[in-house]
């Protein structure tokens, strides 16, 4: 008999590696797949997507979750076998380091070489950064207090979601960047500022060091963004720059960054609340060497893109797939980004999977890129606070908070709280209002029609609907 608190205990200090609990008395981890070193973050080539099946199957449930980070999660697998799954994956140029715990995690780029607006090539830029900081020990579990998000987005459309990361970098069209610094979403969002304009690319890598030293000296075990909050931003640029001009020279320069447009049709494949199964992985490995150039591509939207060749529409074996043109791939819906919930997750407190597919189901008739974002807890794995409707676990007695209109460069607009029982209707009152009102874009018809007219229909329509209070102002971070 094996308890959650005995393999706890042995996995914890591990999970910059890439491993956590499962829920429950078993042995069972999860296990959280990245490239590895010198590997672009959004390519996954078929042999990869063999394998990763292979141990799903052979050491797993048969599943694999699409992360919200461009990663792979394989579940309840033996806690005793993860060395030996490691290397598995190490054969075909994965690696789970730095994807869980306190780390400096995958810096996620957006899909800039199958997009004509790039300004760069994010998957490279995020790359080199990401090389930096793999297997420091400065930058892992002990020496640093939490976890580092990045992002990197090869225009100002801003699609990596640069409000929610500690560090968002943003390309421009002059070839500077602009720099956000201390977003964070979960049961504090905080919204990241451009703090740090018209920045030379030479920098940034000094500029995500200074932020992970200002980090780490700092001890603030919840995150970042209090660094943040507490000193003020001012005095944190301040912080983080005299550490930048100091580390530049001895820091690696950026490689080339120009963009690298792939002129290439795209077959997009939604997976609404991210479960694939092996036997899918193993088709999309087959209609990527049938159909592409042997890779797919992932972000952070639970979707699979597989480039291929711009004939392709022709082939009457795809007549299913969707496919599109390149360009700009967030919100990309309509879909329903959901977490792990309580199924396997320690945190979890709702059943995410279904809930989310009972409400993909109003979305289905939908033709516009809108996202619902469902967490199973507040660390809002599902990314609610930046989707188009977020539902995620608020308060001791749970609550479901309802946001609206959040976006790669805004948080959401906090609506109310509501019974887990009664966040599909939710989401239907909302999307039928939506709807009904002949307005493009959710945020555009949250700020049009009102909150106030929203959380009315929502008083008279859903009977555990709340409107704010002051649990709520208190709770959660400044916008």
């Amino acid at each position: 008999m094996f308890k959650y608190s005995d393999v706890h205990k042995v996995v914890y200090p591990r999970r910059h590696e890439g491993v956590y609990k499962n829920r429950g008395d078993n042995p069972w981890v999860s296990v959280r797949i990245r490239q590895g070193v010198n590997r672009d973050p959004s390519k996954w080539f078929s042999n990869q997507l063999r394998v990763i099946a292979e141990v799903s199957r052979a050491y797993g449930d048969g599943r694999v979750m699409l992360g919200t980070r461009g990663d792979v999660e394989v579940f309840r697998i033996d806690f005793r076998l993860f060395d030996e799954v490691v290397a598995k994956l190490r054969e075909v140029g994965l690696d789970p380091r730095d994807s869980c715990g306190n780390s400096v995690r995958n810096p996620i780029p957006c899909l800039s070489q199958f997009c004509p607006y790039a300004n760069i090539n994010a998957e490279a830029l995020s790359t080199f950064i990401s090389d930096y900081f793999r297997y420091r020990s400065e930058y892992e579990y002990p020496s640093l207090p939490h976890r580092i998000k990045i992002s990197v987005s090869a225009c100002e459309k801003a699609c990596a979601v640069p409000v929610a990361q500690d560090i968002g970098i943003v390309a421009k069209p002059n070839g500077k960047f602009d720099v956000y610094l201390g977003g964070g979403i979960g049961e504090h969002a905080f919204s990241a500022k451009p703090a740090i304009t018209d920045v030379d690319a030479e920098d940034l890598l000094p500029i995500c060091v200074g932020v992970a030293e200002v980090f780490r000296r700092s001890g603030e075990r919840r995150g970042f963004k209090w660094v943040v909050k507490m000193r003020g931003l001012d005095k944190v640029k301040e912080e983080v720059m005299a550490i930048a001009r100091e580390v530049k020279p001895k820091l690696p320069k950026p490689p080339n960054l120009s963009p690298n447009f792939i002129k290439s049709r795209i077959i997009n494949i939604k997976y609404p609340t991210g479960w694939v199964t092996a036997d899918e992985l193993v088709k999309l490995a087959d209609a990527a060497e049938k159909y592409g150039f042997g890779y797919v591509l992932l972000f952070n939207n639970q979707s699979v893109y597989i480039p291929v060749h711009e004939d392709v529409s022709k082939i009457n074996d795809l007549s299913n797939y969707e496919i599109r043109d390149p360009g700009p791939i967030y919100p990309e819906g309509p879909i329903t980004v959901a977490c792990v919930g309580n199924e396997l997750c320690p945190p979890g407190l709702i059943d995410t999977t279904s809930l989310g597919h009972r409400i993909h189901v109003h979305l289905s008739g939908l033709k516009e890129p809108i996202r619902v974002g469902i967490s199973g807890c507040t660390h809002d794995c599902g990314m609610s606070w930046v989707s188009d409707i977020g539902l995620e676990p608020f308060g001791f007695k749970t609550r479901i908070l309802v946001t609206i209109g959040g976006g790669p460069r805004q948080l959401g607009l906090v609506v109310g709280t509501v019974d887990p029982n009664d966040a599909e209707l939710t989401v239907k009152v909302i999307l039928d209002m939506y709807g009904k009102s002949g307005i493009r874009g959710i945020r555009e018809f949250a700020v049009k029609i009102g909150i106030d007219a929203i959380r009315d229909e929502l008083k008279r329509q859903v009977p555990s609907f709340q409107p704010p209070d002051n649990s709520i102002t208190n709770v959660f971070g400044p916008e």
